[in-house]
């Protein structure tokens, strides 16, 4: 057994989790040792038979799993394969495409893809519980041209709209949380509701000079650096930190996943989000993290409807 300072090098990993390890491991995450039937909600009394990973509920009778009404719930793929995938995934500075995770667990090209799905479905199944606040940066990126569309230029363009809201955090050692979402337009009526629904009144919000972000400034304080005469930083003015996170979603995207498709985009956006929120953290505290928020079960008929566009899902405690 590696020590906990290796645990999780890919060889520590390997070593430290086995089917049974990540039960154990799942089953302490989701219930800090009082098993919940999913039926009923009931953890009090609630035993597991000694035969088999199996726990029955006093309350209501019905038997689960520590894997029951998670994205494991039902699958032939081994948990440990999961596990290691939500690793190689969550875990690594640069994603990784289906092809190469198949080549890494040994399974086919097919299951890496159902696997890596669930996992973006997984990292982006989170509830928002606080308002961004003090400096926030918002700015707009398009990425993967849509072929099925007239090529325009500018604010036009055919490419996928992507809305970020990066807040600034005056720590080095901590990252300020990034948001991202799908638009289908970068107006004000579409920009609007999304930056009010997350950004807490009064704060400083940081943008160029678009004009979807005017009209706001009696609800908040505005910061504008003008990029079309190339002024990029005033004193504390300038929205270099989501113009960085925007370029490493670039690179991602060009030099992994090349071109996903629409209906696909916002999961990629959600693994994106996730990583990004999650760098300067230990490799621990992040899978940790992962796995806490494996509570989503999905279909495979149902994996091209999960989309979470942000303007509709965050439930924030003001």
């Amino acid at each position: 057994m590696p020590n906990a300072k290796n645990t999780y090098s890919i060889k520590g990993f390997i070593a430290r989790f086995d089917d049974e390890s990540c039960r154990k491991y799942l089953a302490q995450i989701r219930w800090r040792g009082k098993p919940r039937c999913q039926q009923c909600g009931n953890n009090k009394g609630n035993y597991k038979y000694t035969s088999r990973p199996i726990y029955k509920c006093v309350n209501c009778g019905t038997q689960f799993r520590a894997t029951t009404g998670t994205i494991f719930e039902k699958s032939k793929i081994p948990l440990s394969d999961w596990f290691l995938a939500i690793k190689l995934i969550a875990c690594t500075k640069k994603s990784m495409s289906s092809y190469q995770l198949a080549k890494e667990l040994g399974i086919t090209q097919k299951s890496a893809w159902y696997l890596e799905s669930n996992i973006r479905i997984m990292l982006g199944n989170k509830t928002y519980t606080r308002m961004l606040n003090d400096i926030v940066e918002v700015d707009e990126v398009y990425v993967v041209r849509d072929v099925t569309k007239v090529t325009k230029q500018g604010h036009g363009t055919n490419k996928q709209k992507v809305f970020g809201m990066r807040q600034r955090n005056s720590d080095k050692n901590e990252s300020g949380e990034l948001r991202i979402t799908i638009v289908d337009k970068v107006n004000s009526k579409t920009l609007h509701p999304i930056i009010i629904d997350n950004v807490k009144r009064l704060s400083w919000l940081m943008s160029d000079e678009w004009r979807a972000y005017n009209n706001l400034e009696h609800k908040y304080n505005r910061g504008v650096v003008n990029h079309s005469k190339r002024q990029y930083v005033d004193g504390d003015f300038h929205t270099n930190s989501i113009e960085g996170a925007w370029s490493h979603l670039r690179k991602l995207i060009s030099g992994t996943h090349h071109r996903p498709s629409p209906e696909h985009l916002q999961k990629y956006l959600d693994e994106f989000e996730f990583r990004y929120n999650h760098r300067k953290k230990p490799l621990e505290c992040i899978f940790k993290q992962a796995v806490k928020q494996s509570d989503v079960r999905t279909k495979h008929s149902e994996i091209r409807k999960k989309l979470r566009p942000l303007a509709n899902n965050p439930k924030h405690t003001k």
